[in-house]
């Protein structure tokens, strides 16, 4: 997902601004929100979050557990729901212990990292690598719900680079709702039980299973994204092969292989313009070529390019360089 600061600055703010309402009703006095720790912010917080649930291992048996085999290669350390609440606001600023995964179940939160940030939108999910300084919230307006996944181990960041790639987005979108939760429920349901090594060994794999269920769904998701843009993409050659022709939309979706308006939907979100504008464009790049290299008359030009009505030519000539052919010349 796109990177959005001012939007998402007003986001944060929006949480800062719903979490002091706690802290000064929880009797807490602040000059600067930066300087409350976060067990102050969370101890505030509480009762604020509907239908949370949460389990979470004792650190003495994280500590035990992590110099096992299996265990000591992916072990879940937390991991819980929360319901929709405007005051869900999250800063660590020397980052956590563990590698933390959110997925927003519905709603809409953001994330700060690395000095970037991100919206979340409803079915995505974004993962946190350990010792990370990061911040994350719900937007106010549209607050979020979410599950999430909190784990360590020798094979974490194996992990955590294979799922959310450090050159990409930490951002991704996961449209397979009911497949994440089933996987989420099955690692809570583990995590939930006596915390034997049986009982976390199988937790592991309920994670090792989400965590390759994600990843497997982004790869699939990379590819039809990277199909689609080589199909848009063909027919923008069509259309550099085609300058004295009108080109029927249909015809160039049909190029495409889509549909007229999924077509439109992902040209503009490729070259942000409508493929007509985009195709006006490059006949009027055109058409400056031969204003100014050849002696042909302007209708002679806009004929050429596939504008039979020298006036309609003249007007979107105008409409796109902001002066007539004329005097362009």
């Amino acid at each position: 997902m796109d990177n959005i600061p001012m939007y998402q600055s007003s986001m944060q703010q929006r949480s800062e601004t719903e979490v002091s309402k706690l802290l000064k009703q929880a009797g807490l006095k602040f000059s600067d929100f930066s300087d409350i720790p976060l067990p102050d912010i969370r101890r505030a917080q509480r009762g604020a979050f509907p239908d949370m649930r949460m389990a979470h291992l004792a650190s003495a048996l994280r500590d035990e557990f992590l110099q096992k085999p299996i265990t000591g290669d992916l072990l879940c350390t937390r991991v819980g729901f929360q319901g929709a609440s405007p005051a869900h606001y999250i800063p660590r600023p020397i980052g956590s212990y563990d590698y933390i995964l959110i997925y927003c179940d519905d709603g809409q939160g953001w994330l700060e990292l690395d000095g970037n940030e991100w919206t979340v939108e409803k079915h995505s999910a974004f993962l946190v690598p350990a010792h990370v300084p990061h911040k994350y919230g719900a937007n106010p307006g549209q607050p979020w719900s979410n599950h999430w996944v909190h784990f360590q181990g020798k094979q974490a960041a194996e992990f955590c680079e294979l799922v959310f790639p450090s050159t990409g987005s930490p951002v991704i979108h996961l449209p397979q709702h009911q497949e994440m939760a089933a996987c989420i429920e099955q690692l809570y349901q583990f995590m939930s039980k006596v915390h034997t090594y049986s009982t976390l060994v199988a937790a592991t794999g309920a994670l090792s299973q989400l965590l390759g269920v994600i990843q497997l769904r982004m790869r699939s998701s990379e590819q039809r994204s990277r199909t689609a843009d080589e199909n848009i993409d063909k027919t923008v050659e069509f259309m550099h092969r085609n300058l004295a022709r009108k080109l029927p939309l249909k015809e160039l979706a049909n190029i495409a292989g889509m549909s007229l308006n999924h077509y439109g939907v992902l040209f503009s979100k490729r070259y942000y313009s409508t493929p007509i504008d985009y195709f006006n464009r490059l006949k009027i790049q055109r058409a400056c070529e031969l204003l100014t290299t050849t002696g042909m008359r302007i209708s002679e030009v806009g004929e050429q390019l596939g504008f039979p009505d020298p006036y309609y030519f003249s007007r979107i000539f105008k409409k796109i360089m902001g002066i007539s052919p004329r005097d362009y010349r």
